[in-house]
């Protein structure tokens, strides 16, 4: 079972919820993205894209051992990529090389508020040295790429899901697919985590912790901080600038109606 996107539609939540349940065994790195990476091997990357990701899984040894230690009554093994929505060219390939049966979990966001939400987490994470989101979008219009690490801006075209979705539905039968709505599942998260484990044919009565949502974004309290922090001359590792980040961050500012 793969969990094939959006980027900031709640993925690493239901990765959780899924991870929960006694008869599904989820990954232990989320986001192993090696089903792309395997793909874009015949089918390459954009050079700019294949360096602004981690690749935390590249052989298929290594992808085999994230599902070891399941336990006996586990009947679904499953992982959580976005960027199989996002890159659905390298990503089919390698789905169809190694797990061609798999069931295939989406979940869509209204575009504007996902590039918005998109933003933010860029800036928390220091990937995004622009603070001003309307600014960002004409950036990506322009093919302006980041000064950080030379990544391109993609908050909109993440957002639009046409052809990714096409594409996903020419090569997968239907039944192999199940789309959902983010709106849906922040409005009655039991409800739509009930119609994903029907799909799974797993024990739709199962009720996980949903006490916190996971990956929340935050907006830095003093700008010069959080530049100092994401600073690559400063000796930290990833998990102090995390707490360091938490210390600094505040309510996100909501996004202007124009």
């Amino acid at each position: 079972m793969l969990v094939i996107g959006a980027y900031k539609a709640g993925t690493t939540s239901l990765h959780s919820y899924l991870g929960q349940h006694p008869q599904i065994h989820m990954s232990a790195v989320k986001e192993t993205r090696y089903l792309t990476s395997r793909g874009q091997q015949a089918v390459p990357l954009d050079p700019l894209a294949l360096r602004a990701f981690p690749w935390p899984v590249k052989t298929l040894p290594d992808y085999e051992a994230q599902f070891e230690g399941a336990v006996a009554s586990a009947q679904l093994c499953g992982e959580t990529s976005p960027c199989y929505l996002a890159f659905p060219r390298q990503s089919i390939r390698g789905i169809k090389e190694v797990v061609p049966e798999a069931k295939l979990i989406v979940v869509l966001r209204e575009p504007v508020a996902r590039a918005y939400s998109s933003f933010l987490g860029l800036v928390r994470n220091g990937r995004e040295e622009c603070f001003d989101f309307h600014r960002t979008l004409e950036y990506e219009r322009d093919g302006v790429t980041r000064r950080r690490d030379g990544s391109p801006r993609l908050n909109m075209a993440e957002s639009f899901y046409f052809e990714s979705l096409s594409a996903y539905f020419e090569h997968f039968p239907t039944e192999q697919i199940l789309v959902c709505l983010y709106e849906d599942w922040d409005a009655a998260e039991p409800k739509l985590l009930t119609r994903v484990l029907r799909f799974l044919g797993v024990d739709d009565r199962f009720q996980p912790a949903m006490d916190k949502r996971l990956n929340r974004v935050g907006w830095p309290r003093s700008r010069r901080f959080h530049r100092l922090l994401h600073s690559p001359r400063l000796p930290l590792d990833g998990r102090a600038r995390r707490v360091l980040g938490r210390l600094n961050n505040t309510t996100c500012p909501p996004m202007r109606p124009e």
